[in-house]
Formats: C-alpha cells, structure tokens, sequence
C-alpha cells in the first residue's frame, strides 16, 4: 500500500502538478498515518492531492493502473508576498542644526516623599499570544472538492468530509466523490473498510503562523489499509 502526494498552485499559465514524496503503509494494519512537506510557491489559492491504493510505486496525479485506489483533493490559501517596495528616502530629512538646551531638564530635588511601596503584583497581567485561525474545510460544489476558504495556519477535511472511497450514488460511503478537481475517479472495485481509502487529510503551517509563500508545511494523511 502506498500514498502518493501531490501539490498544485492556482497560478495562470502555470497550473502543472508537483510530485512531493511517497510513503508505504506496514501491512496488516487497519490504519496508518503519513506525513510529507514541501515549501509554498508563489499563488494565493494552492492544493494538494493524495493517490493511495495498492500499485507501483511510481504513478501520476490520476490512477489509470490500479485496481484499488483513492484520490481526494483539499484545496487551501497562501498569504502572498507584499508587493509594495521601500522608500528610497526618509520620510523627514533632519535639522539643520541641534537644539540649544535639551527639552526636558531634570528637576533639581527629589520629590518630597518616595512612594510608599510597590505593588504586590504587576496591575495588568500579561497579554496572551494571539489564536491563529485553524480552518476546517466545506465541499466547494464550484470546484468539487474540499476547499478552506480563509487564510489560515492549518486546513483540515475533518474526520467525514472524504472519509471512505467510492460514490455514495455506487453505494460507497464517500460524500461528493470523488472530491477531485478535475473528475479523478476512485476505484470502481474498492469497498470501504476491506480495501484502501483516504479518511482524512490536514495540511499546517511548521511555525504555528498562517500559512505563506515560502514557509514550509506538513501534510497530514489518516488511511485506512486493505485487510485481504
């Protein structure tokens, strides 16, 4: 059993797939989790997809070979580079010449008693480190797939969204297969918990901030293997 991944950037002229790694599953187990990263390109909406089943170990974006396999898509946004440069010059240019005397003089005497004495604790407490946004994605019916539509430092299908393979119209368990942007089809031959199926699938930033061009993220893969 192997998973496949691969990444697309939504860039015009330049829509192509990126193959990112491969990882095998043990065999007999029920479940196995991957994981792979890669850095963000240039694009604002991006994509990665994952082919898993039982077949070579080489293999494009869309199985054609395999007798038992599942592709899903999620699709997520990239903050951009900023696109305004820095000034050449200051924005003031300086004195010609410096001040007489400095603004402020020191008072000449102490003040007449000293506080009494500090404060047990500090009046206001600390500020919290912000939350960063982690989006769990919706069935986009415009592209086919599952799509995070805001900025955010993860995107997560969830535990349903794609869990199982196979159409629910052909009496498979999987919502909206194939979840595919371009109409890649799951196995026709596949049965949910006896053969290959993609359950869940999350991709999050590696330093915790919303996800942006150059920064490296981890893809996450939850399958279920075959058990025949």
């Amino acid at each position: 059993h192997i998973a496949h991944f691969y990444h697309l950037s939504f860039v015009s002229g330049h829509n192509h797939w990126n193959y990112i790694t491969s990882r095998f599953a043990k065999p007999d187990v029920e479940a196995a989790y991957f994981t792979a990263k890669f850095i963000l390109p240039v694009g604002e909406n991006q994509m990665v997809r994952v082919v898993y089943g039982y077949g070579p170990a080489t293999v494009g974006p869309c199985v054609k070979s395999w007798d038992y396999y599942d592709v899903d898509d999620l699709i997520f946004r990239v903050v951009q580079p900023s696109s305004s440069n820095p000034t050449r010059l200051p924005t003031s240019l300086p004195t010609r010449h410096p001040t007489a005397s400095p603004v402020n003089v020191p008072t000449k005497s102490p003040t007449a008693t000293p506080t009494r004495h500090p404060t047990p604790f500090p009046t206001n407490s600390p500020t919290l480190p912000p939350t960063l946004p982690k989006s769990f994605a919706q069935y986009d019916p415009f592209v086919n797939a599952p799509r995070c539509p805001l900025f955010s430092a993860s995107c997560d299908t969830g535990d349903e969204l794609i869990s199982g393979v196979g159409s629910q119209s052909e009496g498979g368990p999987e919502p909206n297969a194939p979840n595919t942007i371009d109409g890649c089809n799951d196995s026709s031959l596949s049965v949910f918990q006896r053969d290959e199926s993609i359950e869940r699938i999350r991709i999050k930033s590696m330093d915790g901030d919303i996800m942006t061009v150059g920064g490296e993220v981890e893809v996450e893969l939850v399958v279920n293997t075959a058990m025949d």
